[in-house]
């Protein structure tokens, strides 16, 4: 007979191993109940890396598949969610200045953080509660020592060295940012088609916000994206002669960081409700678990305070684009062809529309003097009837270098059509048009 590759060992030799190795993550309980005061982002991360590890722990023991463990895998990993939101939303406390978003509001922000940063540490101290609850059940003896308060100081003061290093040249940076400033307006297009520009909402409407609304997949998308934004930001733009000539620019960087960072608290808390709150495996471990946490108060903060700020920096962000594009564009002129046999129908106008609408700039198309926003499909076709009589093969388009750049490739291509009038396949420079 074949030996088992994975050796089955019993609850009882497991809970020595488990003695020894949550001593670290136990040894926070102690800690929480001497201090009073609030924590700070360094006590986070050591207890994200606790956390992590003790799970990690358990993960590599198939805790979460015995009856036994269940649940005090659950309460640790909805700890460690909720430290990794509280992580992110002290650092955007602390670098909220820094940001330098000219807000109104911004009084009225930071109050309602500082609330559920408040809300955060009390959940968590709930849930170390019901670990020794759990740890005492099943025979984990506790730990003595405690954490020495010094260690969690927080070391973040609002004093920087003196500025030393030469600027680098701009490296096209004119070009980089007005990119930036045309994907930044292709976020903000794909959060309101996820329908999440919403205004606050009364819990009644929220209960079936996750996942059928929001998401971790949907949450990581623009993530990524912003991401993406903010590296491409600090590559290229960052301490070049433009950024220290245009304020407005190192503004900009916080309308990404902020709602960059928002996000990724909706990440953690719709993973948290969905997976621990809402869908536990065991039904006693959730009964458990909605007893320390309500999860309408999840959703509360996730859609009426994360979400609902998210959509208002981004929003005040898509002016500041806006004008980044009206700046930093190059406007030009260019003869383009007429798609060949059936001219400018549904399709091809939909693909100019399409153009027009990703690079957030004015798109104009001139027949005779006088000009058709192509970024509508109805008015480009309304121009294509006259260029139809006129028989026009060529017409003038007046707009963005970088749109009239993808025009002049659309039209080698026919406009994704084929003599018959058919789809066809056009180039991967242009696969934009679908995302």
């Amino acid at each position: 007979m074949k030996r088992a590759l994975t050796k089955v060992i019993t609850e009882d030799e497991f809970l020595k191993l488990a003695q020894e190795h949550s001593q670290s993550f136990l040894k926070i309980y102690n800690f929480l109940h001497r201090e009073h005061k609030p924590c700070t982002r360094r006590f986070y991360a050591h207890l994200i890396e606790e956390s992590e590890e003790l799970e990690s722990f358990l993960d590599d023991h198939c805790a979460r598949d015995n009856k036994i463990w269940y649940l005090f895998g659950e309460l640790l990993a909805c700890i460690r969610n909720l430290a990794k939101v509280a992580f992110i939303l002290k650092h955007i406390l602390n670098r909220f200045p820094a940001y330098d978003l000219k807000d109104d509001e911004a009084d009225t922000f930071l109050r309602e953080a500082q609330d559920v940063s408040t809300f955060l540490d009390e959940t968590i101290v709930s849930f170390y509660e019901e670990v020794k609850k759990e740890s005492l059940r099943l025979g984990i003896e506790f730990p003595r020592g405690t954490l020495k308060e010094d260690f969690f100081r927080e070391i973040y003061p609002q004093k920087r060295l003196p500025y030393t290093i030469d600027e680098e040249e701009d490296l096209d940076a004119q070009k980089t940012v007005a990119k930036m400033a045309t994907q930044y307006l292709n976020v903000i297009e794909k959060f309101e088609y996820f329908g999440w520009n919403c205004g606050k909402s009364n819990l009644d409407d929220l209960k079936n916000s996750i996942p059928n609304k929001v998401n971790e997949e949907m949450s990581r998308e623009l993530i990524t994206l912003l991401h993406n934004l903010q590296s491409t930001y600090d590559h290229y733009v960052r301490h070049t002669p433009l950024e220290s000539q245009d304020e407005g620019l190192k503004r900009f960087r916080g309308y990404i960081s902020i709602p960059l960072h928002l996000l990724s608290v909706v990440n953690w808390l719709s993973h948290l409700y969905q997976r621990h709150l809402y869908t536990s495996r065991d039904g006693s471990a959730r009964y458990e678990i909605s007893a320390i946490i309500d999860g309408s108060d999840i959703l509360d903060i996730m859609m009426n305070f994360v979400l609902f700020y998210t959509n208002r920096y981004l929003q005040t962000g898509k002016n500041i684009a806006t004008d980044i594009l009206g700046r930093y564009i190059e406007i030009d002129t260019c003869e383009i062809k007429v798609p060949e046999n059936l001219g400018f129908h549904l399709r091809p106008a939909t693909l100019v529309a399409r153009l027009a609408a990703y690079y957030g700039t004015k798109l104009s198309l001139i027949v005779d003097g006088k000009e058709y926003d192509a970024s509508g499909i109805l008015s480009i076709t309304l121009a294509g009837g006259l260029i139809a009589r006129k028989g026009y093969k060529t017409v003038l388009f007046k707009g963005d270098r970088r749109v009239l750049r993808d025009l002049e490739l659309l039209s080698e291509y026919n406009y994704g059509e084929d003599e018959r009038g058919n789809r066809s396949t056009l180039p991967p420079e242009l696969s934009h048009l679908w995302t």
